[in-house]
């Protein structure tokens, strides 16, 4: 006789949903290479910082005894051309599809731990949706296909928030330090790590906010060390110099790189320092309002990066929206999210058409692919900003809770991770309303 219930049981298992998804990318991968070598061209998914072509070429030269970074063509880490020259070739399309396919499995894996350390619960429900949500994110999936660093980027800073949400600052701030390495932004993610490690009583025990600055400090230059060893200082030029500086304008999904077509140099200077001030302007006044929950805050910190860095793709996104899974009483308080889905859903189709329209038919012009660009950017940032007033709803509803309805809340056992669920259940049978309470609760 067939159980029935425990099939359903593995079914519910997250590592059956892992399991789907290694399988999906190997068969794509392995199964329709012309698509995979199609998208590793289209801008939405690469940038000249992270596309695999370029990788390939910047190996080819360095094998044959030529510093990649003199040639102006070249901007990935000198880490990464360390690993795919002597590690995992750059040109093994079956190592490089185990490594992308990998690498989004110990993302899923990483998201999963994140979630499980943040409501100290275990469902197996809620991990197979976690899981779910960043695996089978199409975003995910064709950045994966398109072998686009942002890929790998992305697991390793997810793998330094597993880290800190377990208390474990050094490899937290080690691959903190690798991610800023290979992307540079993630440094602005460095104030919120600290105050996620500085929540775990395991770290409050063994480490100190002093002690955890110096590792990253130490992890960063020994990286530094190793990049030395591997090239010589025109790296930095040629990595840190181009995403601070934006010297390459190859379309992307980006703000950036239309607007300094058109700049004239004399005022390049000074608009670059705006827009690069424009991520770290955040920072502070995020961790500051958001210091009791700095996960959410490095949340709302990743939307922004990821939506106003120099040379962003769809990958980001991706990273963000799997993130966010793990906010689910954040999701269930947003106000429009069928306007950003839908929004999404409309700039997926309009990027690669009007593209194609400027540069294959010849029908359009740089304009037409840039304003599908400020569509994706305009809808990317209002989701940041209903994130964010979502979180500070549940914040309310949560301290209004507990200063108004302390017995009921201790005959529904609610604590400071409860169910968000049953906090609504009390809040909508009071009627209340958040405005009610902003204003004596701020």
């Amino acid at each position: 006789m067939i159980d029935r219930k425990g099939i359903w049981a593995k079914l519910q298992s997250y590592r059956t949903v892992i399991l789907f998804g290694f399988a999906l990318r190997v068969a794509l991968f392995l199964g329709a290479p012309s698509l995979c070598h199609t998208l590793e061209r289209r801008p939405e998914l690469s940038t000249p910082l992270t596309s695999i072509r370029s990788l390939k070429e910047g190996v080819y030269i360095y094998e044959r005894g030529t510093d990649p970074y003199d040639g102006g063509v070249f901007y990935h880490s000198p880490i990464y051309l360390a690993f795919f020259t002597y590690i995992i070739p750059a040109s093994s399309y079956f190592l490089t599809t185990l490594l992308w396919s990998l690498a989004d499995l110990a993302s899923s894996i990483a998201l999963i731990n994140i979630w499980r350390a943040k409501s100290g619960l275990t469902d197996r429900t809620r991990e197979c949706l976690v899981s779910a949500l960043f695996l089978f994110n199409p975003y995910t999936l064709l950045s994966c296909l398109a072998r686009s660093t942002t890929s790998l980027d992305n697991a390793i800073l997810l793998g330094s928030l597993h880290f800190a949400t377990h208390g474990q600052a050094l490899p937290a701030t080690l691959l903190l330090a690798l991610a800023t390495h290979t992307s540079l932004y993630p440094l602005l993610l460095l104030p919120s790590l600290i105050m996620i490690l500085k929540q775990n009583t395991q770290y409050q025990q063994e480490s100190s906010t002093l002690t955890s600055v110096i590792k990253y400090i130490s992890s960063f230059a020994a990286l530094v060390g190793v990049n030395f060893f591997i090239a010589d200082s025109s790296w930095i030029e040629q990595t840190w110099g181009v995403i601070i500086n934006v010297t390459d304008l190859t379309p992307n999904v980006g703000m950036w790189w239309y607007f300094f077509t058109e700049m004239f140099d004399h005022f390049r200077t000074f608009f670059l320092g705006v827009f690069q001030l424009h991520h770290l302007i955040y920072v502070a006044p995020i961790c500051l309002r958001l210091s009791d929950d700095p996960l959410f805050a490095t949340l709302v910190l990743v939307g922004i990066i990821g939506t106003w860095k120099s040379y962003p793709t769809l990958g980001d996104m991706a990273l963000w929206a799997g993130f966010l899974g793990c906010f689910p009483e954040v999701v269930a308080n947003l106000r429009h999210p069928l306007f950003t889905l839908t929004v999404h859903l409309y700039t997926s189709i309009l990027l690669p058409l009007l593209h194609s329209l400027w540069l294959l038919t010849g029908t359009g012009n740089a304009n037409f692919f840039y304003a599908a660009t400020m569509v994706y950017g305009l809808n990317a940032s209002l989701a940041v900003v209903d994130v964010l007033g979502a979180g500070m709803r549940v914040q309310v509803k949560k301290k209004a809770t507990a200063m108004l309805l302390q017995e009921e809340m201790k005959d529904h056992n609610v604590d400071e991770r409860a169910d968000i669920k049953v906090i609504d259940k009390i809040w909508d049978g009071q009627g209340w309303s958040v405005v009610q309470f902003t204003g004596s609760l701020s």
